[in-house]
């Protein structure tokens, strides 16, 4: 009788084994990645073509959102622009003119274009309005951001525009998200081109519609890419050379666009590693003097660059800004100017750092403010005192010298008398001089005593004739 050999029947080793095997895994990774997989191409073309248009609701909508965004952007609120952005309609027109391109059919393009160049024109118009009325008009970071577009947008655009025809092309997809993603990028810039163009900063207005004409290229180029990656049902092309036509337009646009922010994002990474060289600067070449610094600006221009320090007391003095010139150009920040302003005003936001900081110098400050401060009101007090005396002296002079002109010269002024005993007087002098060659008369003496009297107001007083 033949032994048989007892076998593993058990169906889930088996399953396990192989479940882990690579092509397992490549199916896996595959189908993670997998756009094509429940994509409704009709549907999507379908959608786009009914929401593209920019009149009606859609108009209104616009509208609102970009009043809600300009508030956002003048009141410098995220939260504020982050709402209007929910109900932007910029999607759509944005989507269809990459998909005109993408199945080639020229009415879709057109239309998009026509809706889209609309929607440019009530954005602009009504961020323009809104900033001309506002009583605010700051330049707010949140629109001095939207002014220096550079690399790094591109990729804002670039990831906006495939979440949003991802988003369409699959119906168990939200559009919302993708749509806010969108006008992330093409809303706060059309509002900053409005408060330009409302405040006369041409520059600006320029700077912030090229952000936006840059993000519109990369998402209409992103849904020109996911299109024809998918496949979607497209006219042919009469002419093979037609085609190739209008894929190198497509690159050259797209590199027509991206070519400046590169020089633009080159300058804004050469302003960060500044300003991250001047704070190691201050750190490591101050020492414990960097406690003082109140605050800094940086003032640049094609020819030169200077810093300026606002620091408390004496401790730093604008005898040391050679050597910080100096320090300066070591950290390779060279042909910079370094300028040194002593204040006795003490910043408010500064005292609790410095308190924190360091206690015993935090009371030297405030003590050696105080002091450069009562120096300060008595130095104008003095003036004052001198404008006064002045006035009072060529008052007097004048009018003495109309009822005696044998007056050669009148002066005025206060005269301190200190005895070993006591503490010093001031006593309110006038002296007056007489010429050589004329003698005064006891009467005219006691007119002339009678008169002083009179203007003086100062007690105690002394009168000096000389004659």
């Amino acid at each position: 009788m033949a032994v048989q050999t007892p076998t593993n029947n058990n169906p889930e080793e088996g399953e396990v084994k192989q479940s882990y095997d690579l092509a397992y895994i490549k199916n896996l990774f595959f189908g993670i990645l997998d756009l094509k997989k429940g994509v409704d191409k009709k549907g999507a073309i379908q959608e786009i073509k009914d929401k593209k248009s920019m009149a009606g609701a859609n108009a209104w909508m616009l509208m609102c959102s970009i009043i809600i965004a300009s508030i956002g952007l003048d009141r410098n609120s995220d939260a504020v622009i982050i709402g209007a952005m929910l109900i932007s309609p910029l999607m759509s027109p944005i989507l269809g003119i990459g998909l005109g391109i993408g199945i080639n059919d020229k009415e879709v393009l057109k239309k998009s274009f026509i809706h889209f160049t609309a929607a440019i024109l009530i954005a602009v118009i009504t961020s323009t309005v809104y900033f001309l009325l506002t009583p605010f008009g700051d330049f707010t970071s949140s629109i001095e951001s939207r002014t220096e577009p550079n690399t790094l947008d591109v990729f804002v655009a670039i990831f906006g525009g495939l979440a949003g025809i991802i988003s369409i092309a699959r119906k168990d997809i939200s559009t919302t998200l993708p749509g806010v993603a969108i006008a992330t990028a093409l809303m706060p810039p059309l509002c900053v081109t409005g408060y330009s163009l409302a405040n006369g900063e041409w520059n600006f207005a320029l700077n912030s519609f090229y952000l936006f004409i840059m993000n519109t290229s990369f998402i209409s180029i992103s849904t020109y890419v996911i299109v024809r990656y998918l496949r979607f049902p497209y006219r042919r092309y009469l002419k093979k050379k037609e085609r190739y036509r209008n894929r190198l337009m497509v690159l050259c646009f797209g590199l027509l666009m991206v070519i400046p922010s590169f020089f633009i994002l080159a300058k804004s990474l050469q302003k960060t590693n500044t300003e991250n060289t001047i704070k190691e600067f201050f750190a490591n070449d101050f020492g414990e003097n960097e406690i003082y610094i109140d605050s800094y600006k940086i003032y640049e221009n094609d020819s030169t660059s200077t810093l300026a320090i606002q620091v408390y007391n004496n401790e730093i003095t604008p005898q040391d800004e050679i050597v910080y010139e100096k320090k300066l150009n070591e950290r390779g920040l060279e042909n910079w100017n370094v300028i040194i302003m002593n204040s006795s005003e003490v910043n408010l936001e500064k005292i609790n750092s410095l308190e924190k900081s360091n206690q015993k110098k935090f009371q030297e400050i405030l003590e050696i403010a105080q002091q450069e401060k009562e120096a300060e009101d008595l130095r104008i007090s003095m003036l004052a005192q001198q404008v006064i005396d002045s006035s009072f002296t060529a008052e007097i002079d004048k009018e003495l010298k109309a009822l005696f002109p044998e007056i050669s010269s009148v002066l005025t002024g206060k005269l301190s008398e200190r005895s070993s005993d006591k503490e010093a007087n001031e006593t309110y002098t006038v002296i007056v001089d007489f010429n050589k060659d004329r003698k005064i008369s006891k009467v005219d003496r006691n007119k002339l005593m009678s008169f002083l009297k009179v203007k003086i107001k100062d007690e105690p007083y002394r009168i000096v004739i000389n004659d």
